[in-house]
């Protein structure tokens, strides 16, 4: 029994030290950031926050908005917009349109790569935004796949 225990300890102590949750309280969002990223303040008006890779160029971003133009369309809408303004100026590799989340990666004109997750729900929109370039893919693979798979609007 003891043995399991410690087992328990270890495996709980060793995910915590993986990542700790980031939740936004005036959008109501939520994403795991990897223990890896250093924590910027948050932004004045309390609508997101930055996160640096150290010895990176890396740009990590999360951030909430009640935007004019989200007024004017529905949520379904908004994104299809989205999803032309993204193909129109970029080269796009993945992207997934489900429900009111849109999912997008590919290469932007100055040819970093983008992963971008933008959830809608009443107006409101959130959005995780993964920027880096292609020479340092391979060490932000675990960091967007982390972070695109806990990100939630509650």
């Amino acid at each position: 029994m003891k043995i399991l225990l410690f087992l328990f300890c270890i495996l709980s102590s060793s995910h915590l030290a993986m990542a700790r949750d980031y939740c936004n309280g005036r959008f109501a969002y939520c994403v795991d950031v990897p223990n890896q990223l250093q924590w910027l303040p948050e932004a004045d008006n309390g609508d997101g926050r930055h996160f640096k890779l150290p010895n990176s160029n890396a740009d990590i971003l999360v951030f909430g908005s009640n935007t004019p133009s989200v007024f004017f369309y529905t949520d379904s809408d908004y994104l299809k917009e989205k999803q032309h303004r993204y193909k129109t100026g970029m080269t796009v590799t993945y992207e997934r349109l489900k429900d009111k989340t849109y999912t997008v990666s590919g290469y932007r004109e100055d040819g970093q790569v983008f992963y971008h997750v933008i959830k809608v729900n009443n107006g409101q929109e959130v959005v995780l935004h993964l920027n880096y370039p292609e020479s340092e893919k391979t060490k932000m693979t675990s960091i967007v796949k982390q972070m695109a798979r806990s990100f939630k609007l509650h």
